[in-house]
């Protein structure tokens, strides 16, 4: 008995780290932050592509704040979000506006 009530808390815990995927493709862009529950993560950048995964921890929305190097900044509205759910976010920066790709 006592060792079930010791798992309780280490699935609850395990709830929460579902892998989240977020993806931004914005040519010229010089870095793209990822803000989600109060919590900022830099998006690694691979040519155009800017990526990152992370555990979502509370229901809502975000942003993803894209960077140009001439000090121009564009923002990509996280929809909403909820903790334990696999969730994919792809947008598309161009024109100083971005996009949704997720289909």
């Amino acid at each position: 008995m006592r060792a079930i009530v010791l798992l309780i808390p280490l699935v609850a815990m395990g709830c929460d780290r579902v892998p989240n995927a977020f993806e931004v493709q914005a040519a010229g862009a010089v870095s793209a932050e990822l803000t989600l529950c109060g919590r900022s993560t830099e998006l690694t950048q691979t040519g155009e592509k800017f990526a990152g995964s992370v555990s979502i921890r509370c229901e809502g929305d975000g942003v993803i704040k894209v960077s140009f190097p001439n000090q121009q900044t564009v923002n990509c509205t996280v929809g909403y979000v909820t903790p334990g759910a696999v969730q994919s976010f792809k947008f598309k920066v161009e024109n100083g506006r971005c996009e949704s790709t997720h289909t």
